[in-house]
């Protein structure tokens, strides 16, 4: 069944002029969620339907019947988009890196939208030992199977779902997805977030939601700080799973033993940040791929490829 929603007002947010929206709508996103033009935010049982507009940017905002604005503000939807993210400090030590000097020239402006922690969550599971590609259609189909599909002027997108949705379904449903042994770590998280809604929150600090989430089977740190990057936009602790361990162990010229300390000491507070570039900027191809790439001084993301921000493109 699809639901229709319905138009409840409007809000403007200023955009800062270094901010890109058209980077910031694209990376991994799909193409229910952006088309080119128009970015489809779904915040809560709200979607925003957001466009660029000189100098700021509008959102119409549609809701179920009934439904009232309360929860959505100008705070909120900066947050989603990164409005009031400073990355100044980034780009200095971005255009002096080996790896990503070049790439920043074109990715600059570009910001990840933030999600709930929860969502956060089911990201970071489908990235465990997966390829992007990979990764990422676990995600969409969760999104497909178990969203809630609504329609706005005449079109038709997702509501992702929420904690409960997944935790009735029980982990041999969400199997059908195609997750595999992910499905009980994705029931788990469920199950801590319905018991403990106050962690899906933006203002949750981020060593009490790292905390809570050492609690469930199946994540560790590497889950860990995605989460923290993708929601909070806490990039402290670098996510650096097998992939970006070989990569930087080769362009920094260090064991991969010693990759953290030395990412954290060239990016410090921006360290989760770099990771996220790092993969839209080689196109998060597969491992050997990147490394010919890299030894090629092909360090720019190549718009003709499938990749991060091409996503809402194929799916």
């Amino acid at each position: 069944m699809v639901e229709q929603l319905s138009y409840t007002g409007n809000l403007e947010v200023g955009k800062p002029a270094d901010y890109n929206f058209y980077l910031t709508a694209s990376v991994y996103n799909f193409s229910f969620w952006f088309n080119g033009e128009t970015l489809i935010l779904p915040i809560g049982e709200f979607i925003l339907f957001v466009r660029e507009n000189d100098p700021v940017l509008k959102a119409d905002i549609y809701s179920p019947p009934g439904s009232s604005r309360v929860g959505i503000s100008p705070d909120i939807v900066k947050h989603v988009l990164g409005l009031s993210e400073d990355l100044r400090g980034f780009y200095e030590l971005a255009s002096k890196d080996p790896l990503l000097s070049d790439s920043i020239r074109v990715l600059a402006g570009m910001h990840f939208r933030a999600v709930t922690p929860w969502l956060a969550s089911l990201v970071a599971v489908c990235q465990q030992n997966a390829s992007f590609k990979q990764g990422w259609r676990m995600y969409y189909n969760i999104i497909k199977a178990f969203g809630k599909r609504v329609r706005i002027r005449g079109l038709e997108t997702y509501i992702p779902p929420e904690p409960g949705v997944i935790l009735r379904a029980g982990p041999e449903v969400l199997r059908a997805t195609r997750i595999g042994y992910r499905a009980r770590t994705v029931t788990g998280l469920a199950e801590l977030f319905s018991r403990k809604p106050y962690l899906n929150t933006w203002d949750i600090r981020p060593v009490e939601l790292e905390e809570e989430l050492s609690s469930v089977k199946g994540v560790g740190e590497y889950t860990k700080r995605l989460v923290l990057a993708l929601s909070l936009r806490y990039y402290g602790k670098p996510p650096i799973d097998r992939w970006l361990r070989k990569i930087a162990s080769v362009v920094y010229g260090v064991e991969e033993e010693s990759v953290e300390e030395e990412y954290v000491k060239r990016w410090g507070n921006w360290s989760g940040l770099a990771a996220l570039y790092t993969t839209v900027a080689l196109d998060a191809e597969p491992l050997s791929t990147a490394l010919e790439r890299i030894r090629a001084g092909l360090t720019r993301p190549d718009p003709s490829k499938y990749s991060p921000l091409t996503l809402w493109k194929y799916l």
